[in-house]
């Protein structure tokens, strides 16, 4: 069997759909000649174990804990004045001093001792092959150095783009070296992988030499046959969990929707729910101006176990995306979840892009873009649900989104390399 250092910075988190792919990935590839020995930071996270898969950890200091000491006197980090927070000329210091010290990522440090642990391993034993994926970009910059140093072939894992992220904005000198240090990086990089054709061809315009690779995510069955629906409710209910990105994944068209079925009489108030699981952005302040505030429940951050079971509890499952051209390119993790619990999704996002398309060939949901979209969906929903006829339908196309099948592709790349 072929061995690959893998290097996976948050294959540990528990709350994160990333650690999802990465474990998802190291998982299965024992399925199709490929053992990993996964790289990974030692952490307050618990130690994920996988049946025959090494996992790795190293050192690691985090940024703040490097510049920021424990005060022998309180046990308490440092803390900036509400004062100094309030002026915009220093709270704007602090944020450039923040990305100085943060470049390329907050995870810098992880870099030398996941280096030394890889290299003991690739000086001991024989290694056919590395891949890395981001975010952070430190593990790709892990995994240049070890290839620059050992030649072992690289497949480097983007499942967000680097400097095309339109997530991401810094100012213009950072923005400059980043753009450097993503070309420096990848130069001798065998394959660049990207998880959907849009995101693709974006990187291509920057990498336009580079063999580029899709490979789409999906969920694991058998995480999802181990969580059963335990509860229903008596009420329509939708579910969002996850963050809501500071207001770029805002859910008025869904409020100002259910606002006007309730006013026109074709939705009972009493009969239908959002539950909102994460960060609370707004929501206060929107269900008021919609006057829903009797509908919108907000719950906080939860484990991802937690998540999954409520999302087994619940009747419709909520995607919100940012109603951005650039959001076209991007398929969230979130769905991939939604299709392991074989619920019905009504996604709210652009017009169009790599997440409609997903939607329509799977036939798993409702995508929209606006308040009359949005309306007909949940009324469709609502009149099945209280006529018992609220199902998935979810098609034979569907199944193709599974880990499994991410981690095949990941195993063919690594056999044309080897």
């Amino acid at each position: 069997m072929k061995k690959v250092i893998y290097i996976a910075f948050q294959f540990n988190h528990d709350t994160g759909i990333a650690s999802k792919r990465l474990r998802g990935v190291s998982k299965y590839l024992l399925e199709y000649g490929w053992q990993p020995i996964v790289i990974v930071p030692k952490t307050s996270n618990e130690t994920v174990k996988i049946d025959h898969v090494r996992v790795i950890e190293t050192d690691y200091t985090d940024i703040v804990s490097k510049f920021l000491p424990t005060s022998k006197n309180t046990g308490r980090k440092r803390e900036i004045s509400s004062q100094d927070q309030s002026n915009k000329f220093v709270s704007k210091a602090i944020s450039l001093a923040g990305e100085i010290l943060a470049y390329p990522d907050a995870m810098k440090y992880w870099k030398k001792p996941a280096i030394e642990a890889a290299s003991q391993i690739i000086e001991n034993e024989k290694i056919d092959a590395i891949l890395s994926s981001s975010s952070p970009v430190t593990a790709h910059i892990i995994a240049h150095e070890l290839k620059e140093k050992y030649g072992i072939p690289w497949v480097a894992d983007l499942r967000d783009l680097w400097n095309l992220n339109p997530y991401i904005n810094q100012n213009f000198i950072k923005d400059h070296f980043e753009k450097r240090l993503e070309m420096k990086t990848f130069k001798n990089v065998d394959v660049l992988t990207t998880t959907t054709e849009l995101a693709k061809q974006t990187l291509q315009t920057i990498h336009p030499h580079k063999k580029i690779v899709t490979v789409v995510s999906g969920y694991d069955d058998e995480e999802y046959e181990q969580i059963k629906q335990t509860e229903k409710s008596d009420k329509l209910t939708l579910i969002y969990a996850g963050s809501l990105y500071r207001g770029k994944r805002n859910p008025e068209i869904l409020f100002d929707a259910i606002s006007q079925l309730i006013n026109d009489g074709k939705i009972e108030n009493d009969k239908i729910v959002i539950d909102f699981y994460g960060d609370d952005t707004n929501l206060r302040e929107l269900s008021q101006k919609y006057d829903i505030e009797a509908n919108v429940n907000i719950h906080g951050r939860i484990t991802q176990r937690e998540v999954t079971q409520n999302l087994m509890n619940s009747d419709v499952l909520l995607l919100i995306s940012w109603m951005n051209e650039s959001e076209k390119m991007f398929i969230p993790g979130k769905v991939y979840e939604c299709m392991g619990c074989r619920k019905p999704i009504l996604s709210i996002g652009y017009k169009e892009g790599s997440l409609k398309d997903l939607i329509n060939k799977t036939n798993i949901g409702h995508h929209v873009s606006d308040v009359g979209e949005c309306k007909k969906a949940i009324y469709d929903y609502y009149i099945k649900y209280y006529n018992n006829e609220l199902t998935y339908t979810g098609n034979e196309f569907a199944e193709e989104y599974s880990l499994e099948n991410t981690a095949r592709n990941f195993s063919k790349i690594l056999e044309e390399i080897t």
